[in-house]
């Protein structure tokens, strides 16, 4: 049904920001998330974390009752078209793309995690592939072992189904951060590097997880700018 959704939005974008130019300026104002800093977790950041799970609940709202508002319009261009972008760029599969960009951004949120951390990750763990399956049984995007599915409250247990491994991979992700002292180690516990002997060199994981998300951190602002200037000139 999302990816119904989303596949109508850029059919119906003109015609919403046309009719909505004054409350799309509004809405712009008032749930606009700030641009990501280096750090995982936002929670330290001028913007307080109640700002972004209230960001996150209004696009689990509207995404739900599927009301092509101007609200919705401008939240997709805004918030989850330049990950989109960036995503396909990346090399994750066109026909996946749109389904995993929405979830993605919205559990970022509220988790209170930066959206290019958890891109990033998803692109080191499976490249993007909602079937991918390790040789130790990890499952999905964010290659989630089975032994967490159906711990996280409203996430459910089906790590081959896009939403619901992405809700499980970033809950997992910042249960991680909040349990170990720094971004490294929170990392080399989400990938399960311990003795390194499932995963050879897994110790360069968190090297690798955090050079990428700069990459993507950059890309991702430079498609809002793209956006921005597109939309301003309609």
């Amino acid at each position: 049904m999302l990816f119904r959704r989303l596949r109508a939005v850029p059919l119906a974008a003109p015609v919403l920001l046309l009719v909505g130019f004054g409350v799309g300026n509004i809405t712009n104002r008032a749930l606009a998330a700030p641009e990501p800093t280096s750090a995982l977790a936002l929670a330290d950041t001028e913007q307080p974390r109640v700002h972004l799970e209230a960001l996150s609940a209004r696009m689990r709202t509207l995404r739900e009752d599927g009301a092509r508002t101007v609200d919705y319009v401008t939240l997709y261009r805004e918030q989850v078209e330049p990950v989109e972008r960036v995503l396909l760029r990346r090399g994750v599969p066109e026909r996946y793309v749109r389904q995993i960009s929405w979830p993605l951004v919205e559990n970022s949120y509220a988790k209170g995690i930066d959206p290019a951390t958890v891109a990033a990750v998803l692109i080191m763990e499976s490249g993007g592939k909602p079937t991918a399956r390790s040789s130790v049984g990890a499952r999905g995007l964010m290659q989630v072992m089975p032994f967490w599915a159906g711990r996280w409250r409203g996430c459910g247990s089906d790590l081959y189904n896009i939403e619901e491994n992405i809700c499980n991979g970033t809950s997992i992700l910042a249960w991680y951060l909040r349990s170990h002292p720094n971004e490294r180690q929170a990392l080399l516990g989400y990938n399960g590097c311990v003795r390194g002997t499932n995963t050879p060199n897994c110790f360069t994981y968190p090297e690798k997880v955090l050079r990428l998300r700069e990459q993507i951190k950059r890309e991702i602002q430079r498609e809002q700018a793209r956006i921005q200037t597109s939309t301003g000139a309609d």
